[in-house]
């Protein structure tokens, strides 16, 4: 009986675990193809408006998150820092957890930044890694639209 009853309680200690999303942040620095700093509109509680961000997972193509319908703390494309203070940096935000799809090490997830005035994309991927830390790639930016037109 106590077997049991140690059974059961060690399912509902790890039951909330399994049920429930695993937060975990991708933070992704973004340049223009000459380096520079792309141009962002800041609003309040709000991705920029100069472009359009989706993601989704490859083993659920049909679960696509997105800066058009989504909230910003779920996905987003924003300048973080302060001049004197940090280097303002653009960045991609994208919370894991928020997925459907309970997210796992090795799952592949999509990105592609859409520049809305040009209509211009990047797309790449990334690999989830191990862990539940956050993933963050400051060190290793993507080049995104809009692009210098070649003469």
């Amino acid at each position: 009986m106590k077997k049991l009853i140690y059974c059961l309680l060690l399912l509902v200690a790890i039951l909330p675990l399994i049920a429930f999303p695993i937060p975990r942040v991708y933070v992704q620095k973004l340049v223009l193809d000459d380096g520079s700093l792309p141009q962002i509109t800041q609003e309040d509680k709000k991705s920029a408006n100069e472009y359009s961000l989706r993601a989704w997972m490859e083993a659920a193509p049909e679960e696509v998150i997105s800066t058009e319908t989504h909230p910003i703390n779920t996905i987003a494309v924003k300048i973080v820092g302060k001049e004197g203070v940090m280097e303002p940096t653009a960045i991609v935000n994208i919370q894991l957890g928020n997925f459907k799809r309970l997210w796992q090490a090795g799952d592949i997830m999509h990105i592609v930044i859409t520049h809305k005035a040009t209509g211009e994309s990047k797309g790449w991927t990334l690999e989830v890694p191990e862990g539940t830390h956050l993933i963050k790639k400051l060190d290793e930016p993507i080049v995104i639209p809009p692009y210098t037109k070649k003469k």
